[in-house]
């Protein structure tokens, strides 16, 4: 159209895509997760099936993961390696995949152990995988913590542990958590309010972004931690991100973090309420699924859909324009 200008076009491109997409994104909840207060050894499935998520893995020479930066180069990202291991574990238990013979594992165990085996061989001296990219859209340099990272490897240790009874892989899921819950000045990826509970910091930029999706993936594998020990190390980060959660809460769709204003993307705004819906499970409490609920209603009105959308584009908008 004679006129318009480019971020016109842009808007309305993703405003028309909002109407159009009906189908959210999916994040099938795990009906067979353990609570975290469960007597077990066994870390059972994760919360989340992870498998429509990592459909689209790419694996080197060595089967593992790898991820495409922006600069075009390859790298191990330990998030995506630690999603694509606890995908496969979950086939693994939804019994697809049988091994060919009774004494061999079954192709999820021994995918996620391949996984495993790189997190532990990789994990350095302070107990954590660095990043070796940038996050212009917080200031961020390369070589930074996520507890996102260390949360999503802890859950992957714990499953290489059960399978094969290696102290090793405990050790570094016991020393992941460390450096989790180290407060940001020290190094570490945990913002401390003045009650003394942290906020697991996917990013840790200045100021705090305090990044919803990382934060909850963090908790799970703090949760898991609490479940093998039997000591709660994760009820202050449970109770500070539950108290977070209005702040979120756009009135008509969810933020992606807190640092910027701005409606999360649908397959962000989807995942939130499957991780808060799968939260309510592992913690047993209510109060979580009940603000899914709520967000989920949101999904569903085309309103919200199209305000979120034009709010989205204009954030990407002002970014480009500042980064130009």
């Amino acid at each position: 159209m004679k006129g318009r200008t480019r971020a016109q076009t842009t808007l309305v491109a993703m405003a028309g895509k909002a109407v159009r997409d009906l189908r959210s994104p999916s994040f099938p909840v795990d009906v067979a997760v353990l609570p975290v207060d469960a007597v077990t050894d066994e870390p059972g499935r994760y919360p989340l099936d992870l498998r429509p998520m990592t459909a689209g893995s790419v694996l080197d020479h060595e089967r593992l993961v790898v991820t495409r930066a922006a600069t075009g180069e390859t790298y191990r990202n330990p998030v995506s390696v630690s999603l694509y291991a606890l995908a496969q574990h979950t086939g693994a238990l939804a019994g697809r995949r049988r091994p060919a013979a009774p004494d061999e594992r079954p192709a999820g165990v021994q995918a996620l152990l391949t996984q495993a085996g790189w997190l532990r061989a990789s994990q350095d001296g302070n107990g954590g995988w660095r990043y070796p990219v940038p996050v212009p859209r917080y200031g961020v340099r390369p070589g930074w913590y996520s507890a996102m990272a260390q949360g999503l490897a802890v859950s992957v240790m714990l499953r290489g542990y059960a399978a094969t009874g290696e102290r090793s892989f405990l050790d570094a899921s016991e020393g992941a958590v460390e450096l989790m819950l180290r407060p940001l000045a020290a190094g570490g990826c945990s913002h401390y309010d003045r009650l003394g509970r942290p906020f697991l910091e996917e990013c840790p930029s200045e100021p705090v972004s305090h990044i919803l999706n990382g934060a909850v993936f963090a908790l799970f594998g703090l949760c898991e931690l609490s479940r093998h020990q039997g000591v709660a190390v994760h009820e202050r980060a449970a109770d500070r991100l539950r108290d977070s959660l209005a702040e979120f809460d756009l009135g008509y769709w969810t933020r992606y973090d807190l640092r910027h204003r701005a409606p999360a993307s649908l397959a962000y705004h989807c995942l939130h309420s499957a991780l808060l819906t799968a939260a309510g499970r592992v913690l047993a409490d209510p109060r979580w699924p009940a603000v899914a609920t709520a967000w989920d209603r949101y999904t569903r009105s085309p309103a919200g859909r199209l305000r979120a959308a034009a709010g989205k584009g204009r954030f990407v908008l002002r970014e480009r324009r500042a980064g130009s």
